[in-house]
């Protein structure tokens, strides 16, 4: 039964790629970035798929 989904590093989207990154790593690597597919990425998109996602299934863990 799907009752819960685990979700591992979900900021790291954000942080190293979306608009809001705060990570420098990938900062001169545009191309690095927009091949991730997580350039859309921001802090509350990832809040909503954690919204989204317990909805769907019950629970959510979060794996840092």
């Amino acid at each position: 039964r799907d009752t819960l989904t685990a979700i591992h590093e979900p900021f790291g989207d954000a942080f190293y790629y979306g608009s809001e990154r705060l990570s420098s790593r990938y900062e001169d690597d545009v191309s690095g970035r927009e091949d991730s597919g997580f350039t859309q990425s921001t802090y509350r998109t990832i809040l909503d798929r954690f919204e989204r996602e317990a909805s769907e299934v019950g629970s959510i863990l979060l794996v840092p």
